[in-house]
């Protein structure tokens, strides 16, 4: 066990630790701090389903085309995470310094391309989807709003990083839980007309929730800035010394992020043109698919805790040269991760109707949407130590298997096994979430095929 170890000067503050308590320290912050947003984005949901089942359409829409620009984050995350954590091993203040300069400034970069470019290509992007003209008009606001937000998102990813990077997820916590809570006192005032909900102010509709939210992640950034003041940051003060940009620092970072940002872009990329193929079945269809969507963010609470810790935790083990230590902690990690994916699989499965009803009531609605829950809660059980694989292979840097294996589970078997069931097999709508059975299946199982060659522990970043 961990504790039975005399641990570096560098990894002193997992000693006496057991592999278990080591994970489960990093992974509960940062799962309640997920959780929390997961309720928000349901209540968030549940606000605007007062407005119709347009406006419902319109912003499951706009979150399935902001998944592909949330997983643009790991460009910044992995890549990061995984030099600063090998620096935070290895004991490297200068490097961990340098590093962290370059990632700031990839943050400011990246945040102000993916601003000028999104709000440019909104409405042909829109158009894609052949969307009746309310639909079209609620989006296109939506979405707009929504890349102002990614600016100030991606100047915060290194700050909330590199506290994942020294195992100081509490931290992160509590700046979630003010985030969020301001963003739950906005949303009903910004939504609603004045005298509606009690609350309700400016009446902005589907608008009002998107400023809701860019303002909250105004707040969260200029509490992260102040954290900078810590004694305990990983970069000692003060922490913008001797800044300056280099491009070969910046350019390891995109070299371990773009493919840790292409694997986890595979998925909701493919997912925008699936909704092309489920827009075919109505906007009951397409509602219930959003719900679904939104409900199943409850799983990846967990598993985005645990991936967190693991990946923080081999970065640094690796950094130390401890390799097989980072072996041992990985079999506990995926002990944990299989049970509770058991428990939450078995929460949706059980309770799929009920779960969508309570969005959104239309029977049409409830029936796509907890068919989809359950083909997916399934899938998500036998594919979950892929995913703690995935983690594993992030921390350690070995970024490209986990592009590979993403892009032929979602690209070469989802899409065209969609489509094929969907229309030409005329399978109907049921087709569709089998098809995202069979691919999160092969995933799961070609990550997890890949972590057992053992070549993530040599991996040079």
């Amino acid at each position: 066990m961990g504790e039975n170890f005399s641990y570096p000067e560098t990894l002193s503050d997992l000693a006496g630790k057991s592999y278990l308590k080591q994970i489960w320290e990093i992974a509960w912050p940062t799962s309640i701090s997920m959780l929390l947003f997961s309720l928000y984005d349901l209540i968030d949901l549940k606000w605007i389903g007062f407005l119709g089942t347009e406006a419902v359409a319109s912003v499951s829409l706009c979150g399935n085309i902001n998944g592909v620009l949330f997983g643009l984050m790991n460009i910044l995350y992995i890549g990061s995470l995984a030099v600063f954590t090998r620096f935070i091993g290895a004991g490297e203040q200068a490097k961990l310094r340098h590093s962290f300069h370059q990632s700031i400034f990839l943050g400011a970069l990246i945040g102000l391309l993916l601003f000028v470019i999104g709000w440019l290509t909104a409405p042909l992007l829109l158009g894609f989807f052949h969307l009746s003209s309310q639909v079209y008009h609620l989006s296109l606001v939506y979405l707009r709003i929504f890349y102002i937000f990614f600016f100030f998102l991606f100047l915060g990813i290194p700050l909330w990083t590199a506290w994942i990077a020294l195992g100081k997820t509490w931290l992160l916590l509590i700046v979630n839980l003010i985030s969020v809570g301001f963003n739950l006192i906005l949303d009903p005032v910004f939504i609603f007309p004045r005298g509606e909900m009690l609350v309700g102010v400016f009446g902005w509709g589907v608008a009002g929730a998107a400023i809701a939210s860019l303002l909250s992640e105004i707040l969260s950034l200029l509490i992260l800035l102040g954290l900078l003041k810590r004694k305990d940051f990983m970069v000692k003060s003060p922490v913008f010394k001797n800044f300056k940009v280099s491009f070969r620092e910046s350019l390891r970072i995109l070299r371990i992020g773009i493919p840790s940002s292409i694997a986890v872009l595979s998925r909701p990329m493919s997912t925008v043109i699936l909704q092309r193929f489920i827009t075919g079945f109505g906007a009951s269809a397409l509602a219930g698919f959003g719900i679904g969507l939104r409900w199943l963010g409850i799983n990846w609470i967990f598993f985005g805790g645990i991936s967190a810790a693991v990946s923080s935790l081999v970065g640094r083990y690796l950094g130390a040269r401890l390799g097989e230590k980072a072996g041992a902690m990985m079999r506990r990690a995926y002990l944990l991760g299989v049970v509770i994916q058991f428990l939450v699989s078995l929460f949706f499965i059980l309770w799929a109707e009920p779960l969508v009803a309570v969005m959104e009531p239309t029977p049409e609605t409830i029936q796509a949407g907890s068919a989809f829950l359950i083909w997916v809660s399934v899938a998500m059980l036998l594919s979950s130590p892929g995913n703690i694989a995935r983690a594993c292979l992030n921390g350690a840097g070995n970024t490209n298997p986990p592009m590979v294996i993403s892009i032929i589970s979602n690209w070469v078997v989802k899409l065209p096994l969609a489509w094929a069931l969907a229309y030409p097999l005329k399978v109907g709508l049921s087709g569709i979430w089998q098809a995202m059975f069979v691919s999160l299946v092969v995933e799961g199982a070609l990550l997890l095929a890949w972590y057992f060659r053992g070549r993530w522990k040599e991996h040079k970043i």
